[in-house]
């Protein structure tokens, strides 16, 4: 639905239909799209500790929901609305969590300016976690304040194109469609080296075929059409494959987060990324999609597709803090999953099979029906190579057992988010770079 879209594809060797606004791919311009497109990238973060660089040997960089458009209260337990100052507490206490690699902003900030939330959404994530930070735009002009932001908070347009502090996803509509103003958003992020999320959304029976196959198809070409976008934008333009594709609930055609359908879908793209040799982030990971407050919700094709999301393969997951089939995001839930993610995500950490990890010199020495308990090398090796939670960290695990219910790791957690946002406080821009962005926002609102 954009002529500077169809331009740009039409250059590249696409046969365009004017009329109908469509552009057929011809199989040189994909190739032409799979060797540009970089193999190798880094997500950079205000601090430099925090930056993640993909491939990704191990479990996948773990990311927040995005976008809820309500919350539960910490103190009254009831739904509300969302504004910038609740994204600012949110992003206070995801900076404090560890198992969090990078953040989405979360909730929508409903007091910020129609057309420009989601820069106000970037710009109050950026400003409260040091960070990578992913967001969206639904514009080319809300794309280029959010550059602006980017490059304040960078150093320049040159230092945010090799370090982009942000990143963003930007949807196809599916079934193949990409919407005017997101599209050209994308070509401005390609210009500026802002790697782009290309998060195909396919819903089996509605909006793809109700086959795996062909759902799985779909998101391929979608992903390839948006990757096909930005090389021809700027050649090398960093691009994710990505899929959060799933079933509907058949009996209400709502979306079904969760389902057996969407880590199988899941498993699909991650395969299709690492043939093309791309980046990935697909699956997810959220005890609360089930439910509408606080608390652990997992049915048990649910929970399969938690744990399994760490097999996958992929590079970056997300959906930490969401409730209700990610409409609904709490507090309390991002501590409860991150706690849970930090166990889930060793199924992936890194085994390491070579003659100093064999020890047979030791198996030799010990023997049969020996003991490897008073071996100097466990009491060295043992907290590298098994998962032994701190004794604190074994207590708040004991409260996830279900025999004891979930009102009691729930409290837990609220407590352990009063505790983070009275005393965490985030590293700051300095007072030039934060005076910059205020320019900045009042113009592009302007």
């Amino acid at each position: 639905m954009s002529s500077a879209a169809l331009r740009l594809l039409e250059n590249g060797g696409a046969r365009i239909d004017k009329k109908n606004m469509r552009a057929s791919i011809p199989e040189s311009l994909v190739k032409e799209t799979i060797r540009k497109a970089p193999k190798k990238m880094c997500l950079a973060a205000r601090n430099p500790k925090q930056d993640m660089v993909v491939p990704r040997p191990g479990p996948p960089f773990m990311a927040t929901n995005g976008t809820a458009v309500y919350m539960t209260d910490m103190d009254t337990g009831e739904k509300r609305t969302t504004k910038g100052s609740d994204l600012k507490d949110f992003m206070v206490l995801c900076d404090a969590m560890d198992p969090l690699d990078y953040v989405w902003p979360i909730v929508t900030a409903h007091d910020a300016p129609d057309k420009t939330h989601a820069l106000s959404e970037l710009t109050i994530s950026l400003l409260n976690t040091t960070k990578h930070v992913q967001g969206e735009a639904v514009s080319a002009h809300e794309a280029r304040g959010e550059i602006e932001v980017g490059a304040a908070i960078a150093g320049g347009m040159d230092e945010l194109a090799k370090r982009p502090v942000f990143s963003v996803i930007q949807c196809p509509i599916c079934p193949l469609e990409f919407e005017r103003g997101s599209v050209e958003a994308v070509i401005e992020f390609a210009k500026a080296g802002i790697p782009v999320v290309s998060m195909s959304m396919a819903l089996c029976g509605m909006t793809s075929p109700v086959t795996l196959a062909s759902t799985a198809a779909i998101v391929n070409a979608e992903n390839i059409a948006s990757f096909a976008i930005s090389q021809m934008a700027k050649a090398g333009a960093p691009v994710v494959y990505s899929s959060e594709s799933t079933s509907p609930d058949m009996m209400t055609g709502e979306i079904h987060y969760g389902a057996l359908e969407e880590i199988l879908l899941a498993a699909a793209g991650a395969q299709m990324a690492k043939n093309y040799g791309v980046p990935s982030m697909v699956g997810g990971f959220s005890t609360g999609l089930g439910g509408e407050s606080p608390g652990f919700y997992l049915d048990p094709a649910e929970l399969i597709f938690t744990t399994m999301t760490a097999a996958t393969g992929t590079d970056f997951g997300s959906g930490l803090g969401g409730l209700d089939q990610a409409k609904g995001a709490s507090l309390e839930q991002i501590v409860i999953d991150c706690d849970l993610w930090e166990m889930v995500r060793e199924l992936r950490k890194v085994s390491i099979f070579d003659d100093e990890h064999f020890v047979v010199d030791m198996i030799r020495s010990v023997g049969p029906g020996g003991n490897f308990l008073k071996d100097p090398h466990t009491a060295r090796n043992m907290r590298k190579e098994l998962f032994i939670p701190s004794k604190d960290k074994a207590e708040i695990y004991s409260m996830y057992r279900l025999d004891k219910g979930s009102s009691k790791f729930v409290s837990e957690a609220r407590k352990r988010v009063k505790k983070t946002l009275a005393t965490h406080k985030p590293e700051q821009v300095d007072g030039d770079t934060r005076a910059k962005i205020d320019r900045i926002l009042k113009k592009y609102e302007r």
